[in-house]
């Protein structure tokens, strides 16, 4: 099977392409923009465009008999519409399990592409993450390594008990290569989170014991900072984090997988052996110490 993969010099993009690689069973094209680090993607067949571009995508698609979408869930409509042009009809698409969230402005980009796949006529598989670490390409974890290390204070919006469930990208990565290979997955959805949802401080504590640190504590309620960043946001100003991530700070995070566990063999690994890994991988470029 030759396999088109878009989001290949992301985290999870690698991972995936990592795992292929240790399969050995498929041939790879990378969709990449001319922008992209393609240092990344050495030795890999490269087809240049756009997620956003259905025509681009329609010429790497040729020859291929399967398209994983990393590059995010809202470019269905230009990938169904790639796909049917290309006469292609396996397509496995990474959402987000932020497709449950009680916020609509979190939910509803997922679940309204989403709804896309039922009547596309293809083979689809969708699979949704929780957030994802593991090492300097992940958009939450390694900020807060970075923030542990040199700060001896870490202020903690609201009560710190909301839950959270983040997956390592490799295990992620092997999840997502079985939802691909394993027969039956067709119009399936699976969460893959991490192995079991722990507390916000509790996240905090662990990636602080990760690095040797006694993290103090500050406690700062959640409402009024969450108003400031608002008043920032409309007049521009730039702020290390959004109104809308400290109003889900109020959200529990926590999701079952028994399905991708059953039918995928999905293991993920604990957080605090994965938050290890992360730390020693920062370690060794010099991000913390």
């Amino acid at each position: 099977m030759k396999i088109l993969v878009s989001g290949g010099t992301g985290l999870l993009g690698q991972g995936f392409l990592r795992v292929l690689r240790e399969k050995g069973e498929h041939e790879v094209r990378c969709l990449v923009r001319r922008t992209s680090p393609v240092e990344r993607l050495e030795g890999l067949e490269l087809a240049y465009g756009d997620a956003g571009d259905a025509g681009s995508m329609v010429r790497a698609l040729r020859g291929t008999n399967a398209f994983v979408h990393v590059a995010g869930v809202q470019y269905t409509p230009e990938v169904l519409e790639a796909m049917r042009r290309a006469g292609l009809e396996r397509l496995v698409i990474v959402s987000s399990t932020s497709a449950h969230s009680r916020f609509e402005f979190r939910s509803a980009p997922r679940l309204v592409n989403e709804a896309l796949l039922p009547g596309s006529g293809l083979r689809w598989t969708v699979v949704r993450p929780s957030m994802i670490y593991g090492s300097e390409l992940d958009h939450n974890m390694h900020k807060l390594l970075r923030f542990l290390d040199r700060s001896p204070v870490f202020p903690l919006f609201g009560s710190g008990e909301n839950l959270w469930q983040p997956v390592y990208y490799e295990d992620l990565a092997r999840g997502l290569y079985a939802a691909l290979t394993k027969p039956g997955t067709d119009g399936q959805i699976y969460d893959l989170p991490g192995p079991r949802p722990l507390t916000y401080l509790d996240l905090v504590r662990t990636a602080a014991d990760t690095l040797d640190k006694k993290a103090r504590i500050v406690r700062i309620p959640a409402e009024p900072v969450r108003r400031a960043l608002l008043v920032a946001e409309r007049i521009g100003l730039p702020m290390p984090v959004s109104s809308e991530q400290v109003l889900r700070l109020r959200e529990d995070k926590a999701y079952p997988y028994e399905k991708a566990r059953r039918e995928l063999g999905y293991t993920p690994r604990a957080f605090k052996e994965g938050i290890a890994l992360e730390a020693g991988r920062l370690r060794e470029i010099g991000l913390v110490r």
